[in-house]
């Protein structure tokens, strides 16, 4: 069996919006921060595939993120995953190419952190704040997640 890792990481601190899209709310000056600390940690995995809710605050997670990451991988912009259940997170995950080994999910709350719980059972964080980034290993393919 080959090993995959699925990294599922919270958007970084937004800003609190009353006016506007939700859709649109920046990064705060921490959560740009917060963004680069946690992409030094995802360069340790060296995601290849990563899967990205098209918010403005998950787009500039993950310009900060990758700005840390020696390999740039390939950028999949999923308007499925703004507002999405956990089960279409992972179905959005089952459609990855078994060649790739390590995928990254960036995404929002409450769903990036029910499917950690889901996969993970009682290892998963019991809290999941901005920049949160939970860790999925497993044997098989995609579909087996």
């Amino acid at each position: 069996m080959t090993a995959r890792t699925l990294l599922l990481l919270r958007h970084a601190t937004a800003a609190n919006s009353p006016e506007g899209a939700d859709e649109e709310r920046p990064l705060t000056r921490h959560g740009l921060a917060e963004a680069s600390v946690v992409g030094r940690e995802i360069a340790a995995w060296q995601p290849r595939y990563v899967l990205c809710s098209p918010a403005l605050r998950t787009r500039q997670t993950w310009n900060r993120v990758s700005a840390e990451l020696a390999a740039q991988p390939k950028v999949s912009y999923e308007p499925s995953i703004y507002a999405a259940a956990p089960e279409t997170l992972r179905e959005l995950v089952w459609l990855v190419d078994d060649e790739i080994r390590t995928v990254l999910l960036i995404g929002h709350n409450p769903a990036v952190h029910e499917l950690a719980w889901h996969l993970l059972g009682d290892s998963a964080p019991r809290h999941f704040p901005p920049a949160s980034l939970a860790v999925v290993t497993f044997d098989g393919g995609w579909t087996e997640l």
